[in-house]
């Protein structure tokens, strides 16, 4: 890297823009990164914080299993949840109600409600001990989420209006997110007057907890006409996650291509103007193999310096917007654009600077 090294000292401008660049671009996508991890999370926070072993999702207007299953159109009844509280390998089939509507108390604010049986224990489970008050919701009671008890100025024992429902603070828990609101919890009983839910449907959704038994699983399912899914193929079932997901995921593919495409653009146009330079050194003695490693070593040396440049600033940047906007940082969404970037810009710097291997040394004479 003798040469490449001095050549960036001495064209420090035309190095600076490129690094720049790719620093700009890095920022992006670590930027770009932790939004779609936050938004994911704000999506399925809660679903994936409850953790069953599966997702069962059914179809109580008739007696077929739904074909593409989502949370939108999905119920529950009891027959379903004591068929599948008394399959082998299932430890408990808890029902889980899930809506969207508003919260009212002094001020109002867009919620998802959640009804789970009384002494289920999915509260602590899944959104931890209480900050003030108790975890488990009791009938005529709604434990809600400390975002939204700071919004409202919600104490334990305030009234707060729940769709139709006049239901009094229980408990004020962690925040949990589904479909981007905020998680309160109530009981089936209120779940099913707040969603207009009939009397035979018990929940959107059965968490099954328990050990898995492929075969005796797959018998009840058909028997029930349901569907189970895991965790994570449980978030297909949300539509707003899909597209979202698929959007920014795209965006960011975009952006890696675009990186891509700028840095072979500079090294081969780089590498063209040098040309003459690098004749020289094979007039000198230069092998091709080591005019490549040090063409290659000075477009590592600029990568390196932009994508930790772009890194760091994303880094700072999203710790700052996190208090507005849904971004998740984490070691992971920093450092994996930045490798990205860096082993794709490598990549392109290999296929614009093969020529180099081959340069005439003839051309430093003049030769044509």
């Amino acid at each position: 890297m003798f040469v490449g090294l001095r050549e960036i000292r001495a064209a420090k401008g035309r190095f600076t823009l490129m690094g720049a660049v790719v620093g700009m671009i890095t920022l992006l996508l670590v930027m770009l990164t932790g939004l779609t991890g936050g938004l994911g999370a704000q999506n399925t926070a809660g679903l994936n914080a409850l953790d069953p072993q599966r997702y069962v999702f059914g179809n109580a207007l008739d007696d077929t299993a739904p074909e593409d299953p989502t949370f939108a159109e999905s119920s529950v009844t009891a027959t379903d949840q004591s068929a599948w509280a008394a399959t082998t390998g299932v430890d408990e089939a808890i029902p889980v109600g899930m809506t969207q509507t508003l919260v009212t108390g002094e001020s109002s604010g867009s919620v998802a409600v959640w009804g789970i049986p009384e002494g289920s224990g999915l509260v602590e489970h899944t959104a931890s001990p209480a900050l003030a008050g108790v975890t488990e919701p009791v009938d005529d009671g709604a434990v809600v989420p400390e975002s939204i008890a700071e919004e409202l100025a919600l104490t334990v024992g305030d009234d707060v209006t729940i769709g139709p429902l006049e239901l009094t603070v229980t408990g004020i828990v962690e925040d949990q997110w589904y479909s981007h609101s905020a998680i309160v919890w109530v009981t089936t009983d209120s779940w099913q007057a707040i969603a207009h839910a009939g009397d035979d449907v018990v929940g959107t959704v059965l968490a099954v907890f328990g050990q898995e038994d492929t075969a005796a699983w797959a018998a009840t399912a058909e028997t029930t006409a349901t569907v189970s899914t895991g965790v994570s193929e449980a978030f297909q079932a949300l539509p707003a996650y899909s597209s979202e997901s698929g959007s920014l995921t795209m965006m960011q593919g975009f952006l890696y291509a675009i990186s891509a495409l700028v840095i072979v653009s500079f090294v081969t146009v780089w590498t063209i103007q040098r040309t003459r330079d690098l004749a020289v050194l094979r007039a000198l003695g230069a092998s091709g193999g080591y005019l490549m490693k040090d063409s290659l070593g000075q477009a590592a040396v600029i990568l390196a310096i932009g994508v930790t440049a772009g890194a760091g600033l994303g880094g700072g940047l999203g710790a700052l917007a996190s208090a507005a906007v849904p971004v998740s940082l984490s070691v992971l969404t920093v450092i994996g654009p930045a490798v990205g970037i860096w082993v794709l810009g490598i990549l392109g710097s290999a296929l614009a600077v093969r020529r180099v291997a081959n340069v005439d040394p003839l051309l430093a004479l003049g030769g044509n």
